[in-house]
């Protein structure tokens, strides 16, 4: 093989890997503002959201009253009061009971061009389990049913 073609080869090569590692950076280090940052309310993208209803269908399992204290695209933080029909002797009767909990959204993903938190996780505000029996800690990827209705944002 020739000078030519092997530093003609070579050039290539390091073009093709400096192009690979720009485009690796300008991904890695792209900015996303908290106001990009949305969640999931069943098929309602939102920022910041006050409530968050977790079983969309009958409306029986939700978080309300929320304040975030962080917001931001490695997740966020905040209370509220969740709220759950415990469906006894039937959902059309059953008692709904409240507890203060504290909450974490994180996993951040894209769809379409915006970014969503996905993972909701909700725990006691006083560690311990819910009054009615229940562990005192769940976890809801609230964007699984706006996926599963395919909601375009």
């Amino acid at each position: 093989m020739n000078k030519s073609r092997v530093a003609i080869t070579a050039g290539a090569v390091f073009l093709s890997a400096a192009l690979a590692v720009s485009l690796y950076s300008s991904q890695q280090s792209k900015s996303i503002t908290p106001e990009q940052v949305l969640t999931w309310d069943c098929e309602t993208a939102e920022y910041k959201p006050e409530s968050i209803t977790m079983t969309c269908a009958d409306g029986g399992l939700y978080v309300e009253k929320i304040k975030w204290s962080t917001w931001r695209q490695e997740g966020a933080t905040g209370s509220g009061i969740l709220s759950e029909n415990l469906c006894e002797p039937s959902c059309a009767e059953g008692q709904r009971v409240v507890a203060p909990v504290n909450l974490s959204l994180t996993n951040l993903t894209e769809q379409n061009g915006k970014y969503f938190l996905r993972t909701l996780d909700i725990s006691t505000a006083n560690g311990k389990d819910f009054p009615w029996g229940k562990a005192g800690s769940l976890q809801w990827d609230v964007m699984e049913f706006a996926e599963m209705m395919k909601s375009n944002v």
